[in-house]
């Protein structure tokens, strides 16, 4: 009885440890994502930028 008794918090300590570090990951891989459509987006804006005053350059 005694063994079982150490052995449950030690399994529930596993448990809450393993699902954090999934969730962590989660977050981190989705945090990556969100920078590369940051980058994605400052990039497009920029070749926006870009044509907008050739085409203004042009009509001048």
């Amino acid at each position: 009885m005694g063994r079982d008794s150490t052995m449950k918090p030690n399994f529930l300590l596993f448990v809450i440890l393993s699902v954090a570090a999934i969730y962590i990951i989660t977050l981190r891989r989705q945090l990556e994502a969100a920078r590369m459509r940051g980058d994605m987006y400052r990039e497009i804006s920029s070749r926006l930028d870009k044509r907008v005053n050739e085409l203004s350059a042009e009509s001048e």
